[in-house]
């Protein structure tokens, strides 16, 4: 009987928003290749019907958590694929079109319901929630679009910005609301922000992976952007004019702000110093934090590359490519796992007939050189490639490897990649690292001591290292501050201070010391003096 009432009665009928809802998570428990082309080809047709109603802001409010639910899931599938381009690629061209519909319902919406919504003051903070939903999608449509094309695409700032303002206005003063970063006020703050890094971070110079870690970083530090409707020198950041140029700084109050007495302008100084503090936190503690690296598919290495990249960004310094890169076609070998790499540089050193069986050496293709590194193309990749991993290079001329860090690692079809390889240095040696046993039994019977022998690199100063001496370990083994000895090198015995961790790699810790005059047969006693102080 309750059935035949409800197709009587149209009260009793499933509600526009109702279907909405239901449809977008029947949608969100498939794949997420299905779910967007299934979700989004049922919102497109809502957007050709949705012409005259008024209901369009609510019924994406209501949708909003599913679709993100959706995209988030595709996003670190695009982060997990990491070498799998055809993966990638799907992914993408599902990505892309699911975007750009929901950008297209919210925009409409917005255009049509807005301002008749804010006519009631109650509604102020279903439009401050509309328009800060919009943001994120301007947002990902932004940083998909990037990933599958990197070029300086203009974010939509003639309208950002006056749609933020008038949003921000509701409810209260305009500078009131600014200075409360809570509710839906404060949401919408934080997209704001997240578009103002995000124009001052995605360029280029990071591809694939790279631009996604970059946009998570940027959304995890996005709220410590300050915002305000003043010009000044905490927040020097704003839009000269009212085009698609994003904020940039300026060195006084824009003329046309002056006039329309209106304006937003952004403070980046608590945010770089965060970024600092993030990478601080990093290097200490040898992993990515859970806030920005829920899902685990974030690597350290990776991640410290991009958030050096970031601080030059968002700083405003202009970073300069060290070397031209010149096209060369031609092959070499390399070698990559750093114990691999270690013993062949101590094979390459020492006269013997006997060939390796490394199993982590082969043949790349020769893309383009320059005076400081080289990108090379390797066929049937399998895998191992990452950023931020050592490498050995080796020409069919070259006698000694010379010793390189993965600095761009980008996925092709059929199985290729392509690697951009910085080189530390021409000449390396593998040496034998001496310090103290934190325990040793041979103590207990005997007055001699006991060492432990740390196997690593040592890396003499050269231009492409900055002129400096440094150490490559397979881990973080060195403390700074201290004294190791190095017997038997091919100068004698040494010994080196370390002066700092320079860079945590995938595989590898490169120290940057500088080395002690020592005493022939005085090594060891050097490094006992230094570990017992």
């Amino acid at each position: 009987m309750i059935d035949t009432f409800k197709k009587l009665f149209v009260f009793g009928r499933e509600s526009r928003l109702d279907k909405a809802v239901a449809t977008v998570q029947s949608s969100a428990t498939l794949a997420p290749v299905q779910a967007m082309q299934s979700a989004g080809e049922w919102l497109a047709q809502e957007l050709r019907r949705a012409e005259h109603r008024r209901d369009g802001l609510a019924i994406m409010r209501a949708i909003d958590d599913d679709l993100r639910s959706i995209l988030e899931g595709a996003m670190a599938g695009m982060l997990e694929a990491k070498t799998n381009h055809a993966r990638l690629n799907l992914l993408l061209q599902t990505t892309v079109p699911f975007c750009a519909v929901i950008l297209e319902a919210y925009t409409e919406a917005l255009r049509r319901d807005m301002v008749e919504l804010a006519r009631k003051p109650a509604n102020a903070p279903l439009v401050q929630a509309s328009v800060a939903n919009w943001l994120y999608w301007i947002g990902r449509d932004h940083v998909v679009r990037f990933v599958r094309e990197p070029k300086m695409d203009r974010l939509p700032w003639h309208e950002i910005g006056p749609a933020a303002e008038f949003a921000l206005s509701l409810g209260g003063t305009f500078a009131s609301r600014i200075a409360r970063p809570d509710g839906e006020a404060g949401r919408l703050q934080k997209q704001l922000s997240h578009l103002v890094l995000l124009s001052r971070t995605l360029t280029p110079d990071l591809q694939g992976r790279q631009l996604l870690i970059a946009d998570r970083v940027a959304d995890t530090l996005a709220s410590f952007i300050k915002v305000s409707d003043k010009h000044s020198s905490q927040t020097p950041f704003g839009q000269a004019n009212s085009d698609d140029n994003p904020p940039t700084m300026l060195t006084r109050m824009p003329t046309q702000a002056l006039v329309q007495g209106r304006g937003l302008f952004y403070g980046l100084e608590k945010t770089l110093m965060e970024l600092v503090a993030l990478e601080n936190i990093i290097t200490s503690q040898g992993k990515v934090p859970q806030k920005m690296n829920a899902d685990e598919h974030l690597e350290v290495a990776e991640t410290l590359v991009v958030i050096k990249h970031l601080k030059n960004r968002w700083s405003g310094r202009e970073v300069k490519r060290q070397a031209e890169r010149k096209a060369i076609s031609g092959s070499l070998t390399i070698c990559y796992d750093f114990g691999a790499i270690r013993r062949m540089v101590v094979q390459a050193t020492q006269e013997t007939k006997t060939r390796t069986n490394e199993t982590t050496i082969e043949r790349a293709m020769v893309e383009d050189v320059s005076a400081t590194g080289v990108g090379l193309q390797l066929n049937k990749h399998t895998g191992w490639l990452k950023v931020g991993m050592l490498m050995g290079v080796k020409t069919d001329k070259d006698v000694n490897w010379r010793i390189g860090i993965v600095r761009r690692a980008i996925a092709r079809g059929q199985g290729q990649m392509v690697a951009g390889v910085q080189l530390l240095a021409r000449d390396p040696e593998s040496v034998r690292l001496t310090r103290r046993a934190n325990v040793s039994q041979w103590d207990m019977v005997s007055d001699h001591q006991s060492w432990d022998n740390l196997l690593g690199l040592y890396l003499r100063p050269d231009p492409l290292n900055e002129n400096s001496h440094l150490l490559i370990l397979a881990k973080a083994d060195l403390v700074a501050g201290k004294t190791y000895g190095a017997p038997a090198t091919r100068e004698g015995d040494l010994a080196f201070r370390v002066i700092s961790q320079q860079e945590i790699g995938a595989d590898c810790v490169i120290y940057r010391v500088e080395r002690l005059a020592t005493v022939a047969g005085d090594t060891q006693t050097g490094a006992k003096r230094d570990s017992s102080s």
